[in-house]
């Protein structure tokens, strides 16, 4: 079975995809992490304002929800 990265977003599992640097992320290691940390930071952020519980219901509605719309 063969699942992309796309498929996965797609389904809901993963929020973003860190575009890999031609050749692969060993040849260009160092955009790879600033990429990764800009998207965690970003990722975060979008809990700014919500108190525990909320992010707790809101991370359980997302993973309730995969595969539910296919």
């Amino acid at each position: 079975m063969k699942i992309t990265a796309r498929d996965l977003k797609d389904f809901g599992v993963v929020d973003e995809i860190i575009p890999e640097p031609v050749g692969g992320a060993h040849r260009n290691a160092e955009t790879v992490i600033d990429a990764s940390g800009d998207q965690i930071a970003e990722g975060l952020s979008q809990f700014d304002g919500l108190s525990p519980d909320e992010v707790r219901n809101e991370r359980r509605q997302k993973f309730l929800a995969i595969g539910r719309n296919l």
